[in-house]
């Protein structure tokens, strides 16, 4: 069945599709009980061309554009752009202390670009920077248990059969090689060790785990550790006497900041200074992630993003009386954290948001209002929203992650707040070279 920019595959509409959903989640729960947490949904949907095409080309234009700034920002030895980004003092100090066009390379390496799949198209919303990218490991770990159920030779649409289900694994272990200046896999005595590192408070949550288990097929040593568990001394960095060839901090920006995590990102870092292992990512990951960089600096509205525009005292008392067309963001926030759509609470609760937003940086959004289609589940058919992620690795697609919330709930389409999730399958699109292009959309209307 087609739907706008997505097709729901004809085998979802079997008679024996019930079944196979049902033991879907039990397979992923086999794996890692964190899957309880974060939720597999049904079978893989489709991405057609038009919008396969339209989100890759605006991630691939959004990444080159938001690069550009990042190295504007940084170059500003004042700090005041970083500042008013919303940074305080010391953090602006830390940023600029470990700017670097090898730091910026290691930065901007991943990203997932968030798209909501409005009436006019896909439109980018934000994007999420660094090494926590959510859709490494859990794609994989679907596409594996999504073909073990419905079969390799099963064709999802034309032209897309099941065993073309994003496998992100593979650019990302080539990226990380290249970044590391590694041997390519196959290579002569080449298992370099990788070491994930997750905080305390992650260390149950599947996705390092997954994402370790298939780097090991790409030719890692790959191993989940806590930051107690590695040793830096010079330029060397070792988990059990053994040597480290690559650092892979699972964490996010408000993470890192924390005493404890900052200190071992420090450690890091000055270890790679002395000539030791790439740490991925350095710290300003999060000005690629700011969600007030998306903010054109002309003022005008980027092809496929979704109009945004920082939330100043004038942009918040005017915001009053547009509650229904927007959104209002934190700077800088994950997993959804302090999103409020003003169309999904009251004019009081919207008024008592923009009052608190003058405390820290935020910025208002024009809402894009999303498909609502009809997915199988074992109960029968049933509305939904779907986002759609679109994965860059090392310049690379690395495939689509779709997320579903039932529809007219007000729900954030974001694993961490109860979004399901699943693999997007695009059928064959011809890609372009050329990283500025970027399409209108339309043919996905």
């Amino acid at each position: 069945m087609t739907l706008g920019p997505l097709q729901v595959p004809d085998a979802a509409w079997d008679s024996a599709f019930g079944d196979v959903a049902a033991s879907l989640p039990a397979r992923f729960v086999a794996h890692h009980e964190g899957y309880q947490r974060i939720r597999p949904a049904l079978l893989p949907l489709i991405v057609l061309p038009a919008s396969a095409r339209t989100m890759w080309d605006t991630t691939r234009a959004c990444i080159t554009w938001l690069r550009s700034k990042v190295e504007r920002a940084l170059a500003d030895d004042s700090g005041s752009a970083l500042r008013e980004l919303g940074y305080p003092p010391d953090e602006v100090s830390w940023l600029l202390a470990h700017r670097s066009a090898r730091a910026l390379d290691l930065m901007a390496a991943f990203a997932r670009a968030d798209f909501v799949l409005g009436p006019d198209g896909p439109r980018l919303v934000e994007i999420n920077v660094g090494p926590t990218v959510g859709g490494i490991g859990i794609l994989d770990r679907y596409a594996e248990v999504a073909i073990d159920l419905i079969g390799p030779g099963t064709y999802l649409g034309n032209g897309s059969p099941a065993d073309s289900l994003p496998r992100p694994a593979q650019p990302w272990g080539r990226t990380l090689r290249h970044l590391a200046d590694l041997p390519p896999a196959g290579a002569q005595n080449s298992r370099p060790r990788i070491v994930l590192v997750v905080t305390d408070e992650e260390a149950d949550i599947p996705i390092p785990h997954d994402a370790a288990h298939y780097l090991a097929a790409e030719g890692f040593d790959a191993n989940v550790v806590r930051t107690t568990q590695i040793r830096f001394d010079g330029s060397r960095a070792t988990i059990d006497g053994l040597e480290v060839d690559l650092v892979y901090g699972c964490f996010t920006y408000d993470e890192i900041i924390m005493p404890r995590y900052r200190a071992f990102v420090e450690a890091a870092l000055a270890c790679h200074a002395s000539g030791g292992p790439a740490y991925v990512a350095p710290p300003g990951f999060t000005l690629l992630g700011n969600k007030a960089m998306l903010t054109p600096d002309d003022g005008s509205a980027l092809p496929n993003v979704a109009a945004t525009r920082p939330a100043t005292p004038s942009a918040l008392l005017e915001a009053r009386a547009s509650r229904d067309r927007l959104v209002l963001k934190p700077a800088v926030g994950y997993g959804g954290q302090g999103v409020v759509i003003g169309r999904n609470v009251s004019a009081a609760e919207w008024d008592k948001k923009l009052d608190a937003a003058t405390g820290r940086p935020h910025v208002l959004q024009d809402y894009v209002a999303p498909y609502s289609i009809d997915l199988p589940t074992p109960g029968g058919p049933a509305p939904f929203e779907v986002g759609i992620g679109c994965l860059y690795v090392g310049g690379e697609l690395g495939g689509f992650l779709a997320r579903c919330v039932p529809s007219g709930t007000g729900a954030i389409a974001n694993v961490h707040q109860g979004a399901v999730f699943g693999a997007a399958v695009c059928e064959p699109f011809e890609d372009t070279p050329d990283q500025e292009k970027l399409h209108d959309g339309s043919e996905a209307r």
